[in-house]
């Protein structure tokens, strides 16, 4: 199967700036609280003691960069995330939550840092999650090439899905489906795509389904 990159579209590199910008002008005031809800937990909980950002390796189209995230998680289980277990099992385990982290999590506001990414080129609005790096070379070993030639996203197909009945082979299709969108569609039908997936983003957030 092919896996050679496919180019991002210059109307879609255009739509992640534009959209990525007036978001953290929008969302400042939300980045501000979330921030010092992390520094008062810190000062009063040691436990939970930590940063305002967690940090990790992943990769998009073949190349590894810093995922950023508001830090949902105790010390102890960002450590086990550095050491190579998976992100997403670690994050379900409630005992390594931190008490904002819960809410973060639940309504999906830790991911707002993933903006940055967004802004540096890391990452598009819309596109396949980027896997770390050991779970990304499994995919290419099942033949699941999407994630190296579709630069991952801030969110996609799959995303939208949650708190949905799905097998992990509808998840696959989606994104496999998106990256044939992204080779084959015109500028307009990936733009119309990419915002109504924006859109029902934001209705799934505010659900607040905690996946």
């Amino acid at each position: 199967m092919d896996r050679a990159a496919i180019p991002v579209p210059p109307a879609k590199l255009i739509f992640d700036k534009v959209l990525g910008c007036l978001l953290i002008a929008a969302t400042a005031p939300i980045w501000f609280l979330i921030i010092l809800a992390i520094v008062i937990e810190t000062i009063f909980r040691p436990a939970n003691r930590g940063g305002i950002l967690h940090t990790e390796t992943r990769v998009s189209v073949g190349r590894p960069f810093h995922l950023y995230k508001f830090r949902i998680l105790k010390r102890g289980a960002e450590d086990r995330i550095r050491r190579g277990a998976v992100p997403k099992v670690v994050e379900n385990e409630s005992a390594n939550l931190t008490g904002v982290g819960r809410v973060l999590k639940k309504y999906g506001l830790d991911e707002l840092a993933q903006l940055i990414n967004v802004l540096k080129g890391d990452m598009s609005f819309v596109g396949p999650r980027p896997k770390p790096t050991a779970e990304y070379m499994q995919e290419m070993t099942l033949g699941r090439f999407f994630r190296a030639r579709v630069r991952a996203g801030l969110t996609g197909p799959v995303q939208v899905m949650k708190g949905t009945r799905r097998t992990a082979e509808d998840e696959v299709k989606a994104d496999w489906d998106y990256a044939e969108l992204l080779r084959a569609g015109s500028q307009l039908r990936i733009l119309l795509f990419d915002w109504r997936i924006v859109r029902r983003t934001l209705a799934v957030m505010i659900k607040g389904t905690g996946e």
